[in-house]
């Protein structure tokens, strides 16, 4: 059994004219007992997906 399994994540965010698309379709599942860290360069995501693990943020997508 998993203790975090995401699909198809998604995270966009519109200012204006602007969208910007933090999280592009994530997959990945993490197992009991794993250590799992995610890296990456500053801009790249990381807290954002963090977020939505958390549920202190939504998935959103914009329809265009």
């Amino acid at each position: 059994m998993s203790v975090v399994v995401a699909r198809q994540l998604v995270k966009t965010y519109v200012s204006g004219d602007i969208i910007v698309n933090a999280i592009q379709g994530v997959d990945f599942t993490i197992e009991p007992a794993s250590f799992v860290s995610f890296i990456g360069p500053s801009g790249s995501g990381k807290s954002t997906l963090l977020n939505m693990i958390g549920c202190l943020d939504p998935p959103y997508q914009r329809d265009t």
